[in-house]
């Protein structure tokens, strides 16, 4: 008797709570579709600026950083800098590298500047925010130091420079939250043009590299918008 009387309530809660619920949701204004799709979480303000980190030239030993600000209603200029370093005392030699640091060297400094003019190409979204196409424009250079063994295992030490300017375009897609997260995605290609010395070819090995001719570029950032 007392496991019905309590199953009994609880059913009866149940059903006050649904009906509470179903009148809630209907009294509740319904957000406007745009294609079908919901855009929660989006960002719809107009910003005037995005700082950005891209995580991924880590792995190049690189801190890359950008930021972007409004020009005009759907423009925006973006200004990229980077700055690389590493160093390890093995040496490189005609069957490989030896605990060498990145590129196959055994120190290196780099650093680069890039900019691109974007055009935001999607209606009814501010400049910053959503589709863009991008012309864009680059310089970096490496000062480094290269030990290799010759075939009598003598030590060599030569030290070099070189340095890459490069034209292109890109197609991309920033997206803003509402909390002023960024994700920054794009990807395109150029023509790289490269001056100095490129030992061994040693520098065109990744896709970060310093390389002649055509090359594909790509971009991963994430970031905060004012």
């Amino acid at each position: 008797m007392k496991t019905k009387k309590i199953t009994t309530t609880f059913l009866a809660i149940c059903l006050i709570f649904l009906g509470i619920y179903n009148s809630s949701a209907q009294s509740r204004p319904q957000r406007p579709r745009t294609g079908g799709r919901s855009y929660t979480g989006r960002d719809t303000s107009e910003r005037k600026g995005v700082l950005t980190s891209f995580p991924t030239n880590f792995v190049a030993s690189t801190m890359k950083i950008g930021y972007e600000f409004r020009l005009s209603s759907n423009k925006g200029l973006k200004l990229i800098g980077s700055y690389g370093g590493g160093s390890s005392s093995g040496n490189a030699n005609i069957y490989g590298t030896d605990n060498t640091s990145y590129y196959g060297l055994n120190n290196f400094s780099e650093f680069g500047l890039e900019a691109q003019l974007r055009f935001y190409i999607l209606k009814g979204r501010p400049a910053l925010n959503g589709l863009y196409l991008a012309p864009y424009a680059g310089y970096k250079s490496m000062n480094y130091t290269y030990n290799s063994q010759n075939f009598t295992g003598q030590n060599i030490t030569t030290s070099y420079s070189v340095s890459d300017f490069s034209i292109g375009y890109v197609i991309g897609y920033q997206y803003i939250y509402n909390s002023s997260f960024t994700l920054d995605l794009f990807v395109g290609g150029g023509l790289n043009n490269i001056s100095g010395n490129n030992t061994f070819g040693t520098l065109d090995s990744d896709p970060f590299a310093y390389f002649k001719g055509i090359m594909i570029h790509p971009g991963i950032g994430i970031g905060i918008a004012f």
